[in-house]
């Protein structure tokens, strides 16, 4: 079984380790793509992406396009087409990549001349032998397939095409292959066809889940207005959000500074929370010291913690207080969801209504807020809001003043 990241698949493991435990004759496998390839692999170095995205910044400065969408850019491209195979991006057509308006054909050859360059670099970087991640995938289709009988892709709408044919590449015949998918919460730019990359969906069954068993109809209802309007791809549908069935409050959206939405939402937690039996999740778009303000306080009143951010461990300890990227929240679920200091300075976008990362970041904040099973809080600073206050829909939530 392969999921998005480290957290969902120690979060699976978890599960697995319970309900596979009866069946002595299974041999089950639970990790990131980027882990099982490594480890089918050897172990090969990888390039820090830090290091890779100031060499692509820096190779790319001559190309008539701003320095993050073109870093977009070639991560579409070294997603989608194989090495030997990247000049079929400078005629294509561009579809399913949301509404932003496709790189001009004229600066595609630019854009594959600086993808060359990245990886004559990178073949001679330290003596030679490292990889990034998307060579994982291409050195995944350069070895003998392993022969799975059964593979399960969780948030199979995040992989990339080039990771979807490494995982063709190493199925038994016959197989069994379950894609789990919902493309309202994709948070990258796929713009492939499953087909390309060698699967016959024509062949496949399809079972719709309609039934939201996690949200109550008002956390349902404020997610969905957040992604209202976005273009569907085409292997999925917008969830159901009206087959919620659960009723509870709706989610409150406090506007004060952080120290008072902070301040709100710890006496919120003591007043209103079983720390016993229910679990919160602090959630924010970037971690690190983003956090910082929040464990504090923790500390200070006492509550404790864990940081479960690309941790591929399951915590197994008495805390039920969880941080976390948004991004490493995906596919867990929590009682209470907080979301505070929801700021332009940590939801960065580029101009127009139909920008690639207003998108993203669209999708981030309504499966966020989805990960909750009774309540949502969200907090922002009016003269420091992000433009994704500008999305919650009236009457689908409580408003406050802190």
């Amino acid at each position: 079984m392969l999921t998005f990241n480290r957290t969902l698949a120690g979060y699976v493991e978890h599960l697995a380790a319970s309900q596979l435990a009866a069946f002595s004759d299974v041999s089950c496998e639970i990790d990131t793509f980027a882990a099982w390839a490594r480890r089918s692999l050897g172990g090969p170095l990888i390039i820090d992406d830090d290091v890779r995205e100031s060499w692509l910044r820096r190779l790319g400065a001559g190309v008539k396009l701003d320095s993050d969408s073109l870093l977009d850019e070639i991560e579409y491209v070294c997603g989608r087409f194989r090495p030997s195979e990247r000049a079929n991006y400078v005629p294509l057509e561009r579809t399913g990549r949301g509404n932003a308006q496709a790189v001009p054909r004229a600066l595609r050859p630019s854009i594959l001349e600086v993808i060359d360059s990245y990886y004559e670099e990178l073949a001679a970087y330290k003596g030679g032998g490292w990889l990034d991640w998307h060579l994982l995938a291409e050195e995944m289709l350069n070895i003998p397939g392993q022969q799975y009988d059964v593979v399960i892709i969780d948030e199979a709408q995040d992989f990339s095409a080039n990771q979807i044919r490494a995982v063709r590449h190493h199925l038994a015949d016959p197989y069994c292959l379950t894609l789990v998918l919902d493309t309202a919460q994709r948070l990258y730019p796929r713009g492939y066809t499953w087909a390309e990359t060698g699967l016959d969906l024509q062949r496949a069954r399809y079972h719709r889940l309609h039934v939201n068993h996690r949200n109550t109809v008002e956390i349902a209802e404020f997610a969905a207005g957040i992604v209202d309007g976005l273009t569907l791809d085409d292997d999925g549908t917008m969830p159901d959000f009206s087959a919620a069935t659960r009723h509870g409050t709706k989610p409150i959206v406090c506007a004060g500074r952080y120290s008072k939405q902070l301040e709100y939402a710890i006496n919120w937690i003591k007043g209103n929370v079983d720390l016993s039996k229910e679990t919160v999740a602090f959630l924010k778009p970037r971690g690190g010291n983003w956090f910082k303000d929040i464990k504090l306080a923790l500390n200070q009143n006492g509550l404790d913690y864990v940081t479960i951010t690309r941790d591929r461990t399951w915590p197994a300890g008495p805390e039920n207080i969880a941080l976390s990227t948004m991004h490493s929240a995906k596919g867990l679920e929590f009682d209470h969801v907080i979301i505070l200091g929801l700021n332009a300075e940590n939801t960065p976008h580029g101009e127009g209504a139909d920008d690639e990362k207003l998108l993203l970041l669209r999708r981030l904040l309504a499966m966020a807020i989805g990960r909750a099973r009774k309540s949502v809080l969200v907090g922002y600073k009016p003269t420091e809001a992000s433009d994704l206050v500008g999305f919650f829909k009236p009457l689908t939530f409580t408003a406050m003043t802190v």
